[in-house]
């Protein structure tokens, strides 16, 4: 393998997955004893974590791909088959403890709109389905999902983005920095205004895709460097993050800190050997706490042990979402890649 494909990002994926899904199992539970934890656990860093890793994976299949359609292609298999997977099981199973019957769960015009709204990646018109999680914290079925929307769309723009640069003759470097300016304009306008959720969507998260595609383009650079940047980048980050908290260099030092976690620590660049599981943890957990809370599992019983089976009954569901559904889906030479990994460990 190469330099490029040698990496942390499996790890680090992981990592921001679990910190994703803890954060939220402390947040829905509402068990007292769990709130001093949420701290250590940060959902926007994480998140703004994938996008910095996805802008940066997502460049390399761009140009790794031998047109726009087998681009297309892969994105659509990598993302949408585990994805509405999840939307089916959910709609389908949580009928079981629905307040409704299963004749007025399955005729009721909310559970159509469910359907509607997340098989099209809009799960902001309709979280909800009938009768389900109505005594939750919040009713919605998969609160993590509403990243994968800006995900597919940021999907789209990379081949704007590339047509921009080769056909129009745009310096690629302009049109990142133009971008990024844009996307921190909108995002601390929105935040100014105290619309985080707003200011989170597209375009305002293009700042962190951007610096994932610059750190991509320039990886022989940054990677000769990186022990050089990674300072300057550390001080300006903790000054923003915790002191001035602003969010104008935010997103390209916190970007390199990702790139240099990534590629350094070679004890853990087999990481992923056994396979990716991120997705599937990021996209099962949601539903899986929600229905631990819905049973009052964490009341009743160890919130500890408790909080633990949830974890490991989803990382159960990633693991067979990532034999029998993501990993077939791959393309040929990403299988031939994790075949070659696992091969080299054992």
């Amino acid at each position: 393998m190469d330099k490029i494909n040698t990496n942390n990002f499996d790890f680090l994926r992981v990592v921001f997955a679990s910190t994703v899904a803890i954060s939220h199992l402390i947040e829905l539970s509402g068990i007292e004893i769990f709130q001093p934890y949420s701290v250590f656990f940060n959902t926007r860093l994480a998140i703004d974590g994938f996008f910095v890793i996805s802008g940066f994976l997502i460049a390399k299949s761009f140009q790794n791909s031998a047109s726009l359609k087998d681009y297309i292609i892969k994105r659509i298999k990598r993302i949408v088959p585990a994805y509405m997977l999840v939307i089916f099981i959910c709609a389908l199973f949580l009928c079981f403890i629905s307040s409704l019957s299963f004749e007025n769960y399955f005729l009721n015009v909310q559970f159509w709109e469910y359907l509607g709204a997340n098989l099209t990646f809009q799960n902001y018109l309709q979280p909800c389905l009938p009768g389900v999680f109505e005594n939750n914290k919040i009713c919605a079925v998969n609160g993590a999902l509403w990243t994968i929307k800006i995900e597919e769309a940021f999907y789209l723009l990379i081949p704007v983005f590339y047509w921009l640069v080769n056909s129009k003759k745009f310096n690629i470097y302009a049109l990142c920095l133009l971008t990024y300016i844009v996307s921190i304009s909108y995002f601390n306008y929105f935040l100014a205004i105290d619309m985080y959720r707003i200011a989170k969507q597209l375009p305002g998260a293009l700042a962190l895709f951007t610096t994932g595609m610059v750190l991509f383009h320039n990886f022989s650079f940054f990677l000769k460097w990186k022990h050089y940047i990674i300072l300057p980048c550390l001080i300006l980050f903790i000054l923003e993050q915790y002191i001035l908290n602003t969010h104008i260099l935010k997103p390209a030092t916190f970007g390199f800190m990702v790139f240099y976690i990534a590629y350094n620590f070679k004890a853990i660049n087999e990481f992923g050997k056994y396979g990716d599981f991120t997705y599937g943890i990021y996209i099962f957990h949601f539903p899986i706490i929600q229905t631990f809370v819905h049973l009052d599992f964490y009341n009743k019983y160890n919130p500890y042990i408790c909080s633990l089976l949830t974890l490991l009954l989803t990382l159960v569901f990633a693991v067979l979402s990532w034999y029998f559904i993501e990993l077939p889906n791959l393309s040929k030479a990403r299988r031939i890649r994790q075949k070659s990994l696992l091969t080299k460990t054992n």
